[in-house]
């Protein structure tokens, strides 16, 4: 994008054409696309003028459905929230959306995040397909959704929430860097938590510098949480680099291997 060979608009259009023709996998509960073009044509003026609010200006992004996002529907895959329009944005999600990133939709998850392998949303399973040879796949859970989306390149940064393995277990299911930062160093407040002394935003990408660019922008004190960390923090760093190359094992089935 900084070499200008695509463009905001091209970018945001591309991942909302991949969202409807991957509709099968269940991936969104709810899609903003009016909200995406909007913020996409703010995009699209600073990079013309050169001025970037930041690393993520223009970059589509995808937040699990227990986030708080003004103005759009958080149900946390449950009827009893469904309808629900929060005030304003979770911290994590304004701090992107701050960065100039596009918000693509609020993605599917386990009802109330309780869950290990997105199965149990009101909104139905992840993948939810018609071919029954995929019936037995599972994208891991509770933010299985989130996943898929990330995997099928409707997004590029995707949020969710981590209690145990919530955000790791899905990463591993569907090849992507998941990131659970320690309690603390990332604010909760705007999330709606299954535990509450337990739950930490969690970051998908899909390569350790993306994952560390995000981190940077999230982590730090918020006079919302108390429970953050209170010292400056440093920009996370990776200082290697990584090619991923991709083959099957003797059973058939695709793996990545990472060399550094």
């Amino acid at each position: 994008m900084k070499q200008g060979q695509i463009t905001p608009t091209e970018l945001c259009q591309k991942c909302l054409s991949l969202i409807k023709k991957t509709k099968f996998l269940n991936a969104y509960i709810t899609v903003s696309e009016e909200e995406a073009f909007k913020q996409t044509e703010e995009s699209e003026k600073r990079s013309k003028n050169e001025q970037p609010l930041g690393d993520l200006d223009g970059i589509p992004i995808a937040v699990k459905d227990n986030f708080s996002t003004s103005g759009i529907e958080t149900a946390c895959a449950s009827n009893m929230l469904k309808g629900y329009i929060p005030p304003h944005n979770a911290t994590v999600v304004q701090k992107l959306l701050d960065q100039g990133a596009l918000l693509m939709g609020k993605t599917n998850v386990d009802e109330f995040a309780m869950g290990s392998g997105s199965t149990d949303g009101v909104f139905g399973p992840n993948p939810h397909s018609k071919n029954e040879d995929l019936d037995w796949l599972i994208t891991g859970g509770s933010l299985g959704g989130t996943a898929v989306a990330m995997s099928a390149f409707t997004c590029y940064v995707a949020l969710g929430s981590a209690t145990g393995g919530w955000t790791r277990n899905p990463a591993a299911h569907c090849g992507l860097v998941g990131f659970k930062p320690s309690y603390g160093l990332v604010s909760h407040h705007g999330l709606i938590p299954l535990v509450n002394l337990m739950d930490v935003p969690g970051i998908l990408t899909r390569c350790v510098d993306d994952a560390a660019l995000v981190l940077s922008v999230l982590a730090g004190h918020d006079i919302n949480d108390c429970a953050t960390v209170q010292d400056p923090i440093n920009p996370f760093i990776w200082f290697g680099r990584c090619e991923q190359t991709m083959y099957r094992n003797s059973k058939g089935i695709s793996c990545a291997r990472i060399i550094k």
